[in-house]
Formats: structure tokens, C-alpha cells, sequence
């Protein structure tokens, strides 16, 4: 009985159902409470199932047309019918202009209720979004997403899992940031499940204020199928949700090699993922409606197809790491739609105003990090650490990082950066004594930077700083050396006088297996000007 129950309960919902209420007040509802049906620009027909208990009427709106000529782009297949279960079939004509809507007022027993019905326009691109939504879980999307939230004055709904990444109270006032009960720690599971609920009440309370507004969604592409399970499923046409897919690091490049790598499983793989992309209904959305807990939003399968569908697209630092040497999928990654973006191009596109913003945000002393970088002669060496889930994976770092500060350790200063997850560098900074230091100085070491992203430098000229910037991972801040005063972020420093001094780096253990690509020491005779700009190239 209860899964009978629940079968009536889905066909009820199914594209909209109209009933009395108790107090014998109408209502319509599309998706378990929406009253709206919503498609794209094409030439449509949508259906509203109507359950009456007295004759029922419909008509449009007066203010939809004035007084004079209806609208033609919109027919209704009926205009009243008996008590009782009905149907009405509603067709579009195609919209070769902008977004329209039309509201429609059903009459039932003396009560009158309205119903809206929304076609969208074609060819809106990314950056159409009336309001922005912004979710994200690794560290490298929240940078992506904090970064593109200044570059305009959209209303906005953010939610990041490691809340220490910014300061919640230094975002403009028209970013909604859902807050996290513990600022220096991780979001709980608990938390995200009341964020998610909180997101899709407000998409919908939006579309009920504005139903053709435009949608975008900035997430990480581990976790893209929350532009359907947010927007489609509860009737938004998939046309007015416009997403962004955010690498979230090594992972995005290890996923596309492990999935798509072996010619004799590439194009069976890709075949399987789109087939459960396509099995969602993408035209009408709303017609099984579910509520999934956020350990089920990932999708990690999903990204790379998901590019080639209209409205869809995946941003990540370098687009030709995504390599096969399946035929296959060389096709498929034409029709990607990747766009190669480093952070530091977000933030130098910033008015100066809004990168200050940034900086108070990601709790990032400007002034400090300037201030540290310059007591040093040497080139500025960096090794870019990684997470671990055993006590091997950590020694082995350990291990790779001896033996950089051993080939390394009297040409360069020598820095780490760790994974925001790695607590097992914390003592790096002593364990590693630097040969051939700066006897006036004192003895050096290995400088754990406690930093919450270190990605590649590009282009500016006049700052050829990497976002290494952006934040330290701890409320402490910075480590200081605990036997000399030179303690400094792993960066070039930021002005131009003293460029030529330049900075490399060094990927550690496990990088390699993911992406053996992405792991090389990258010294200034081997890179080339014009790929490396002003300073040297950081990738992480």
C-alpha cells in the first residue's frame, strides 16, 4: 500500500495537478508545490493535469496583453472542463526573442488561483545569470567561485564546505553565504542536507518573483548533477540554468585518464555516463521529483559529458592535460566546451576595490607576504604537497621532500605548501635543515607555508605574484622559523624590481600517478618566456 501510495503521489505531481484544498481553496502545484511550467525556446507542449471537484475554467491573465489582442505564442488545448481529472495540453510557438511569460488564472467553485507558464530565450550565454548560486567543496572551486562572485553585482547564494576558506562576514552584502556552525572547520553532513534544502526553497521562491529569470551555478565538476537535481527536477527549464563545472584540482585530469585513458574501455566508458545523463528528462524536468543527501551529489563520471550539452561547461587551469589516445574520445574532446582559466587572471581583472575585498575575504595580509619575500638572495623554490589516506602515502612524501631539500636545499629557499587536509607536515619546517644557508642569517630550513592554494601564474606583468596568496589554511597564520627571521611565502615578489629572481616548483609524491604530467621541476633556463610570463609557472 505505501508503494502504491507513493506511485499516485508521483503521478499527482507529474506536470501539475490542481485540487481544493480543505477550506475548498484551488490550488495548482507542478513538482510537489511549484505553480509554474516552464520550457525552453523551441517550439513546445507541456501538459497541467487538473483534479477539480466542480467544473473548472481558465483563462489568461488581462495584463499578459492589455486589453486588446492575446498573445499568440501560447495555446491551451482547453479553457474549462468537468469535475474531476483533466488534462490540458499547452504548446509554444518557438521564441526567437527574449524570455516571455504568461499567467494563467484557473476558476474553480467561486476560487481563482494563477498559474504561470514561462518559455525562456535562445541563446543566453554565461553571462545572462540574474542571480548566481555558488557551491563548492575542495579548495580550488571555492577559489574559482569567490573570485568570479566580485566580478559583478548579481544577487548570490554561496555555500562552501571548508569554511576556514573565507571570512563569511567579509562577502558584499549581495552574497547570501549559508553559514557553517564551526567557521574553522568543515561544513557537517547535516549542514550541507539544510543548504541544500535552503538552495532549491529559494530557487524556487525566485522563479515564483521571476519566471524567466536566469540561473547560474558555479560548482565543482565532482558534483555537477546538482544542476538538474536543483534546477531541472523541480521544473526549471534547463535552458535558464547556465553551469559552470570547476575543476577541483588533480582529481578533474586523474578521473578523465582513469575513465577515458585505455583505448579498449574509453568509448564504452563515455557511451555508459552519457547514457545516464540522457536517461534524465532535461525538457520538462519536474516530473519525479527527489531529494538526495549531499554524499550523493557526486557525479564524478558526469563532467566531462555533461560539457558537450548546451548551457553546460568545465573551467579548469589547463585543458590540454585532458589527453587519450582512443580516436573516440579525441572527437569528444572537441566538442567539449573547456575553458582554460587560472585564478590569477580572475583577480587581476578585478577592479582594486574589489581585489582588496578579496584579500579581507580569504583573510590574506597583502602587506605581510610582500613584506617576508625579499630577505633572500636565493630563488624561491616551492614543493606542492598533496592529501593522504594512509601512513604510507605520508612517509612517502616525507621522503620526496628530503630529497628535494638534499639536490636542492643550497641554491634555493625552499617552501611547502601542504593540501589543506595534511596535517602531517606540521613539523617540516624543523625536520628539514637546509645545507649551505646564510650563515649571517642563521640556520634554514624548509618553510611550511600553511596555504590554502597554490596554482600556476600568468600574464601580469606588473604582479607576477601566483594566487599563493590567497589564504592561510590555519588561524595562525604563516609559521615563522623558529631560528631566524626569514620567514616568507613560497612566491616571486611583487614588484617588479626584483622579478628576475624568480621561482620554481616541485609537485610531491602521488601526483604522479594521478597525472604524470603534471609533475616536473620547472627551473627558469627550461621555460620558455612567452609560456611562463613574467615569473615562473606554479602548478599544483
Amino acid at each position: 500500500m505505501k508503494r502504491l501510495f507513493r506511485l499516485l503521489l508521483i503521478l499527482g505531481l507529474a506536470a501539475g495537478t490542481w485540487s481544493c484544498a480543505d477550506d475548498g481553496t484551488p490550488s495548482v502545484s507542478i513538482n510537489g508545490g511549484t505553480d509554474f511550467l516552464s520550457l525552453d525556446h523551441l517550439a513546445r507542449s507541456g501538459k497541467i493535469t487538473v483534479n477539480a471537484p466542480a467544473p473548472w475554467s481558465v483563462t489568461l491573465a488581462p495584463e499578459n496583453y492589455g486589453q486588446d489582442e492575446k498573445p499568440d505564442w501560447l495555446t491551451l488545448s482547453a479553457e474549462e472542463g468537468p469535475a474531476g481529472y483533466s488534462e490540458i495540453d499547452v504548446t509554444f510557438a518557438e521564441n526567437p526573442g527574449p524570455a516571455r511569460s504568461a499567467s494563467l488564472l484557473f476558476s474553480c467553485d467561486g476560487k481563482t488561483l494563477a498559474f504561470t507558464v514561462s518559455q525562456s530565450a535562445g541563446g543566453t550565454g554565461f553571462d545572462a545569470p540574474d542571480y548566481y548560486f555558488y557551491i563548492s567543496v575542495g579548495t580550488m572551486p571555492t577559489l574559482y567561485s569567490g573570485l568570479h562572485l566580485l566580478s559583478h553585482d548579481k544577487p548570490s547564494y554561496v555555500s562552501y564546505e571548508r569554511a576556514s576558506t573565507f571570512d563569511a562576514a567579509e562577502f558584499p552584502d549581495r552574497a547570501f553565504v549559508y553559514p557553517v556552525a564551526d567557521p574553522t572547520g568543515h561544513a557537517t553532513n547535516e549542514e550541507l542536507r539544510a543548504m541544500s534544502e535552503a538552495m532549491k526553497r529559494r530557487i524556487l521562491e525566485i522563479n515564483a518573483e521571476d519566471p524567466t529569470a536566469v540561473f547560474g551555478l558555479w560548482v565543482d565538476d565532482l558534483r555537477c548533477r546538482l544542476g538538474y537535481d536543483w534546477f531541472v527536477a523541480q521544473g526549471i527549464d534547463s535552458a535558464r540554468v547556465k553551469v559552470t563545472m570547476l575543476s577541483d584540482g588533480t582529481a578533474t585530469y586523474n578521473n578523465f585518464h582513469n575513465y577515458f585513458g585505455d583505448a579498449a574501455t574509453a568509448e564504452q566508458n563515455w557511451n555508459d555516463y552519457a547514457a545516464e545523463v540522457e536517461a534524465l528528462d532535461w525538457n520538462h524536468g519536474g516530473r519525479y521529483p527527489e531529494t538526495r543527501a549531499p554524499e550523493e551529489f557526486a557525479s564524478y563520471t558526469w563532467p566531462y559529458y555533461l560539457s558537450t550539452r548546451p548551457d553546460y561547461r568545465l573551467m579548469l587551469q589547463n585543458s590540454s592535460l585532458m589527453e587519450s589516445s582512443c580516436p573516440f574520445i579525441a572527437d569528444r574532446l572537441a566538442a567539449m566546451k573547456m575553458e582554460s582559466v587560472q585564478p590569477y587572471e580572475l583577480l587581476t581583472a578585478l577592479p582594486e576595490a574589489s581585489k582588496q575585498q578579496f584579500y579581507r575575504m580569504a583573510k590574506f595580509d597583502y602587506a605581510r607576504f610582500a613584506g617576508l619575500f625579499d630577505l633572500s638572495p636565493k630563488k624561491n623554490l616551492i614543493i606542492i604537497g598533496t592529501s593522504h589516506s594512509s601512513a604510507a602515502s605520508e612517509q612517502q612524501q616525507r621522503d620526496y621532500v628530503a630529497r628535494i631539500v638534499e639536490q636542492y636545499g643550497a641554491a634555493y629557499d625552499i617552501f611547502f605548501k601542504p593540501h589543506p587536509a595534511d596535517t602531517s607536515s606540521a613539523s617540516y619546517e624543523t625536520d628539514f635543515p637546509v645545507r649551505g644557508a646564510d650563515a649571517a642569517a642563521g640556520p634554514d630550513a624548509v618553510r611550511n607555508l600553511r596555504l590554502g592554494a597554490a596554482r600556476q601564474n600568468r600574464h601580469d606583468r606588473r604582479l607576477p605574484l601566483d594566487d599563493l596568496y590567497l589564504r592561510t589554511a590555519r588561524q595562525g597564520g604563516l609559521p615563522l622559523c623558529r631560528r631566524c627571521r626569514r620567514t616568507r611565502p613560497a612566491v616571486e615578489h611583487p614588484f617588479p624590481r626584483r622579478r628576475e629572481r624568480g621561482m620554481d616548483s616541485v609537485n610531491a609524491p602521488g601526483a604522479e600517478k594521478r597525472h604524470p604530467a603534471r609533475v616536473a621541476f620547472f627551473s627558469r633556463k627550461k621555460i620558455p618566456r612567452r609560456s611562463r610570463g613574467p615569473g615562473k609557472q606554479l602548478f599544483n
